[in-house]
């Protein structure tokens, strides 16, 4: 019922927002807290990879965190799938989000098999594997895309890496450059294009001074079975 308010409008545009409410869990609510501007960045950066993947596609996201990023690709590019170890985090994501387009497991991404998707993006992730699991890592990405499919992976450059906080280095084990990571993902992608990013602006600038690495690969290198002679 509409209130009868001759100095605002506010009352009847608060009702039509419903009752709907997220809820952040220890992660996100730590950087609201501490480091709010980094969760801008990291939407930047989850809306550029949308942009470059597209609408109507299925997509899936490794290292989901709480959801927020795979919520955006859900709303922009179409359906998506978050995955990640943190079992409490997948259940925030879970909670707050339950639309048909959007989805959650909490699983170990190295040892579980995927369907095959449009597009796989993972930001903040690689930075945390160890350096001899990074061949299975690559392998299951490229296992998990559909023939044509395009993968989009986000990580802090290593040359960033003096002015990282105390928390973020405690997990920071395998650091990026962008020549690395473009040999790497060249290995698994015909195509591989490297951009930096500083603060919430994605560029294709001199690298070094870039403080965040962003790869889109795509045309992946189908990988032949080695057949016993």
């Amino acid at each position: 019922m509409k209130r009868n308010n001759l100095r605002s409008k506010w009352l009847d545009v608060k009702d039509l927002h419903g009752d709907h409410q997220v809820r952040f869990g220890q992660h996100l609510s730590y950087q609201f807290q501490n480091s709010p501007r980094r969760i801008l960045y990291m939407m930047s950066y989850y809306k550029f990879a949308s942009k470059m993947i597209g609408k109507g596609k299925k997509v899936l996201d490794v290292g989901c965190g709480e959801g927020l990023g795979t919520w955006l690709l859900a709303c922009e590019c179409g359906w998506a799938k978050g995955v990640d170890l943190d079992c409490d985090a997948v259940e925030i994501g879970k909670n707050n989000w339950k639309d048909q387009n959007i989805s959650f497991a909490c699983s170990d991404f190295l040892s579980t098999r995927q369907q095959p998707f449009d597009a796989v993006v993972s930001f903040d992730v690689v930075e945390h594997i160890n350096p001899d699991n990074m061949d299975c890592f690559w392998q299951k990405i490229s296992k998990s895309l559909a023939r044509y499919g395009s993968v989009v992976i986000g990580t802090p450059n290593i040359t960033a890496a003096q002015y990282a906080s105390r928390i973020a280095k405690a997990g920071h084990v395998n650091l990026y450059s962008g020549e690395r990571l473009e040999n790497e993902m060249r290995q698994y992608f015909k195509h591989v294009f490297i951009f930096g990013a500083n603060d919430e602006v994605v560029h294709t600038g001199f690298l070094p001074m870039a403080h965040y690495l962003i790869g889109v690969g795509c045309g992946k290198i189908i990988q032949e079975k080695k057949v016993n002679q």
